[in-house]
């Protein structure tokens, strides 16, 4: 605790940095099958559960037009 009073940090429970982890990975767009075996589950099925309003939120329209802007220059650009 002396290095969390030294940094001026209050203690969080360790299931609140799992959280914060989880959330900013999803902010970031990171793979919910990578965080959800970074964070120990067996499948994606509780980061979605617990975090969708976050990955709707992602840095992404949120309306699939990243997506297809991505697919629209792969099959643009293969003929």
């Amino acid at each position: 605790m002396e290095a969390l009073d030294d940094a001026e940090l209050e203690f969080r429970e360790m299931k609140q940095t799992r959280h914060t982890f989880a959330t900013l990975a999803l902010s970031c767009n990171e793979n919910p099958l990578w965080i959800a075996k970074v964070m120990g589950h067996r499948n994606s099925e509780m980061i979605v559960k617990c975090y969708s309003k976050f990955i709707e939120k992602a840095n992404g329209t949120g309306d699939g037009n990243n997506f297809n802007d991505i697919l629209q220059g792969i099959v643009g650009n293969e003929g």
